[in-house]
């Protein structure tokens, strides 16, 4: 099957400063894909080069077989490249129904006006429901975004972003600043997600990594230090030098739900 992510030889400079250094990175349709590393690893920079936020210094971006690299971020949105922040970004003051349902427009490409509901534009509304029920949310549908609590924002964040129809959708940190329930929530909401739907994550939780991802690529200094499955990066003692330096082996995964 063909990659529906490749990079080739991505970099990424911050004058005299590599922080993205010659990386290639290929992701599968319908992967869970996860990236690691310890804090300066290059993460962020790589993750926001992918999407078009960052220019690449040098190397190629290829999506569904298409070269984006020259690409900004809204066209690879378009083109169902999408990804999601740290920080959540929502409309507030507006229903949670009516947050989903403006994706939905959008994606329909429906002419929308901010003096009435979105919901009231023909097919958002029935469509935009779908999704919520999809994250656990139809309950709330008629609750001010502003309402939900941070794990529920991030549900919600996760139905506007399959309401616009995405091939791959990057999740930056999705579960920082949860608690453990809501960690735990989040965490049955991705195994639930479209199996033909692509994922590539950013995490720092290791439990989460290896409880999700199918495959996972670690970052050191810039640079591509081991991708494989995760019972063999687990076990990959110069990830974990990465991570801990000379500390115990055993103790590098600690919360990573089974012993190296």
């Amino acid at each position: 099957m063909s990659p529906i992510l490749e990079l080739h030889g991505l970099t990424c400079t911050y004058g005299s400063l590599t922080a993205v250094d010659h990386v290639d990175l290929t992701v599968r349709p319908g992967e869970r894909h996860a990236l690691i590393g310890p804090n300066g690893a290059g993460k962020s920079t790589l993750f926001a080069a992918v999407a078009g936020t960052l220019p690449a210094s040098d190397g190629r971006v290829m999506f569904a077989g298409r070269d984006v690299t020259a690409l900004p971020e809204p066209e690879r949105a378009r083109r169902g490249l999408v990804r999601t922040y740290q920080h959540s970004s929502l409309f507030l003051d507006c229903s949670v129904l009516d947050n989903v349902a403006l994706a939905v427009q959008r994606r329909h490409r429906v002419a929308y006006r901010f003096d009435r509901p979105a919901r009231r534009f023909r097919r958002t509304g029935a469509e935009a429901l779908r999704h919520l029920d999809a994250v656990g949310l139809a309950g709330r549908a008629e609750e001010k975004a502003a309402a939900l609590s941070h794990g529920e924002r991030r549900q919600l964040e996760v139905a506007m972003v399959l309401a616009t129809g995405p091939g791959l959708v990057m999740f930056d940190e999705p579960t920082a600043g949860m608690s453990a329930a809501e960690t735990e929530r989040f965490v049955t909401l991705m195994g639930d997600l479209p199996d033909d739907l692509t994922v590539l994550i950013v995490e720092h939780d290791l439990d989460v990594v290896f409880r999700l991802a199918g495959h996972v690529t670690v970052l050191h200094l810039g640079r591509v230090l081991a991708s494989g499955p995760p019972e063999r990066i687990r076990a990959d003692e110069a990830v974990q030098r990465a991570y801990l330096g000379s500390a115990r082996t055993e103790d590098v995964f600690i919360d990573a739900g089974e012993s190296p």
